[in-house]
């Protein structure tokens, strides 16, 4: 209901039908949310030739399924994280988007926070040095077993290192150099640590858990300084900078901060029985920051967003497929 919240108070758009498993379960989300039209089927929904856009929030498993059939339909493919078990899967859903010639856009909503945006700003005006290496943290004890911890926690840290540590004039790819794991009963992974080798020597590592919490924070290492990115770094509002100097890098300079504000227009709805209640999960406002992106998209005739693109998310999905196959 997050992304619904934030579509029916974004300019431009109309959130126009819903699609479910059943009649009566669209019927009932619909009305609760205002939604006109009412699917029991996603093939129903994805047929629609009012609808332009689907925005795919099924059970992850479904994701790639649901994808193919989105596209099959002629229509541009907002698909929540993560889009696909692997890295070539993920790559089949690309190829049907570039044949039948549709955005496609992984919601992996890091990537359109304003936060970022700065953070790639300061990294490429020199302001920590030359960046040497990045860590992300993403546990939560919050489950474990119902999925893996790689694909749900993981993939944040994974787009993080990706931003901070990706030198384009370089080129190149991104070597898995370490992991380990631990799995639960369900056979899925709950706990995993993985260190990633980044072209022009750069490192990175992350951890990511459903079984235990962590202060879900990133920094990236400069040769002169730190990027900090406090909690919640996956929709950060907040960065802090410290410069470094001098013998043994021990004179700091005073931190400077960034703040920046979730957009204030957009509130918590109510719903038909006059209740109001609120956002799921945090920072959820922050949603509107790539819902604009997918609507400027389409609306330009893209078939990939420049802030994440279809090269950059494949790259993501392969270190994910091989952080978890290692060992």
């Amino acid at each position: 209901s997050d992304m619904v919240q934030i579509l029916k108070q974004l300019p431009n758009c109309e959130v126009l039908a819903v699609g479910s498993r059943s009649v009566e379960g669209a019927k009932r989300f619909g009305d609760r949310w205002g939604i006109p039209r009412h699917y029991g089927s996603y093939e129903d929904a994805a047929s629609d030739k009012d609808v332009d856009v689907c925005y795919i929030a099924t059970p992850s498993l479904r994701h790639p399924k649901d994808c193919l059939l989105a596209i099959k339909n002629g229509k541009a493919v907002l698909c929540e994280k993560s889009m696909a078990p692997n890295d070539t899967i993920a790559k089949e859903i690309f190829d049907a988007a570039k044949e039948a010639n549709v955005l496609v856009v992984h919601g992996v909503w890091s990537r359109f926070f304003p936060a970022m945006q700065k953070v790639r700003e300061i990294i490429d005006a020199g302001e920590i040095g030359e960046v040497r290496s990045a860590r992300a943290s993403f546990c939560q004890n919050d489950g474990a077993g119902s999925c893996s911890a790689l694909l749900e926690t993981g993939i944040y840290c994974a787009q993080f290192l990706q931003w901070a540590l990706e030198d384009k004039a370089v080129g190149g790819s991104p070597i898995v150099r370490g992991a380990a794991k631990t799995i639960h009963e369900s056979g899925n992974d709950e706990h995993v640590t993985s260190i990633i080798e980044f072209p022009s020597k750069k490192i990175g590592s992350f951890e990511c858990s459903l079984a235990h919490c962590s202060d879900r924070s990133a920094t990236i290492y400069g040769s002169g300084g730190v990027i900090e990115v406090p909690f919640p770094f996956w929709c950060p509002t907040t960065v802090k900078v410290t410069k470094m100097t001098g013998l043994g890098s021990q004179q700091w300079s005073e931190p400077e901060l960034y703040e920046f504000p979730l957009p204030a227009d957009i509130t918590a709805l109510k719903t038909s029985d006059g209740s109001t209640p609120g956002f799921n999960f945090c920072n959820s406002q922050g949603l509107a920051y790539e819902a604009a992106e997918v609507n400027r998209c389409f609306r330009e005739g893209l078939t990939e967003s420049p802030s994440f693109t279809t090269a950059q998310c494949i790259e993501i999905m392969r270190l994910i497929s091989e952080i978890g196959s290692y060992a």
